[in-house]
């Protein structure tokens, strides 16, 4: 009686892909994992020979998991800190991440309690540190979850990852621009205390120490109750500064209000210089001169950056400063 003869299909192998393409099965490998290490041509070359050579065990790409953390709480509005969390936000989905975002204030820091996910045994890759945070908070985290990033607004000096808004060069380039519209007494107005702000004056001084121009400390203002009376004071002296660099567009605003309160036209009167590019920019009277913090870039930066650490975890830390570009608008004159 015949019988039917039964073939056996050879499995195929990673082994058997590598021979076919003259390449080594770590790479052939890589690129079925999706693991970094392999161009896009080649990897796509690899992938259609292997559908082509019927290996069916491609290994599905297993999304990161992201812990995005910031302590200030979050509102959908028109300030840079929204800006900040939706960018985060399109970043990581652009990225095809699994991500979680969740508040965490001071008194939770320093109390060392874990976030509300990482409590209940959630599993994250790596974790977005929006803001300034508690460094020994910081050490807890780093037990549970290895690759941080830090996303600020000033240089922090912390031994991981980070990626910053250079207020200092800022601070410079705003001085800079005006020193070369013919301005030479120069004021500022915003927090002193903020980081941001100090790291804006160390600009601004040295901008005018560079010039050989004074550092006159009584036209640098604290934005407090006290504000208003010593802006009065100025102008009933005749002291006003020809312009102002404000630390926000916010505080810009305010200031264009108290000026008119007293007649003081911008820029016909003084000029002033601001941050951040929001929307109050563009439709204040007059329309800002400011500074992009590019915060967008800023954030696919901050992603693409930890998605890097991941790849290649015992690679140095980097610390990115992100710089911001001039807009010019009309609230600055040349002299």
């Amino acid at each position: 009686m015949n019988r039917g003869i039964i073939l056996k299909t050879k499995k195929v192998t990673i082994t058997h892909i590598a021979k076919a393409m003259g390449l080594s099965p770590v790479s052939i490998s890589r690129a079925l994992t999706g693991q970094p290490g392999i161009s896009d041509d080649l990897k796509q070359k690899i992938v259609e020979k292997a559908a082509e050579m019927g290996y069916i065990k491609l290994k599905k790409q297993v999304s990161p998991r992201i812990l995005v953390l910031h302590q200030k709480p979050y509102e959908h509005d028109n300030s840079n800190f929204s800006y900040m969390m939706q960018g985060i936000e399109q970043a990581l989905q652009k990225a095809n991440t699994d991500y979680s975002i969740e508040f965490l204030d001071k008194e939770n820091q320093n109390k060392l309690i874990l976030p509300y996910r990482l409590s209940k045994g959630f599993k994250f890759d790596g974790v977005i540190f929006i803001g300034s945070f508690n460094l020994d908070y910081v050490a807890l985290i780093n037990q549970n979850i290895r690759s941080l990033i830090f996303f600020t607004g000033y240089s922090p000096a912390y031994d991981y990852d980070s990626v910053w808004f250079s207020f200092l060069n800022a601070g410079y380039k705003q001085c800079k621009y005006l020193m070369d519209r013919g301005h030479t007494r120069i004021g500022f107005i915003g927090k002193r205390s903020f980081y941001r702000n100090k790291e804006k004056l160390t600009g601004i001084t040295s901008a005018l120490e560079e010039q050989g121009l004074p550092v006159d400390e009584s036209l640098f203002f604290e934005v407090d109750e006290l504000f208003r009376s010593r802006l009065s004071d100025l102008i009933t002296g005749g002291l006003l500064p020809t312009a102002f660099i404000c630390d926000h567009d916010f505080t810009a605003v305010e200031l264009m209000r108290v000026l008119n309160e007293h007649n003081i036209k911008v820029p016909e009167d003084v000029s002033i210089l601001s941050s951040g590019n929001t929307e109050v920019s563009a439709f204040s009277q007059p329309p800002l001169t400011t500074m992009d913090l590019n915060i967008e870039y800023s954030c696919r930066t901050v992603v693409s950056t930890l998605l890097q650490r991941l790849a290649a975890p015992e690679q140095p830390s980097v610390n990115i400063a992100v710089l911001s570009t001039l807009v010019e608008r009309e609230s600055v004159r040349g002299l």
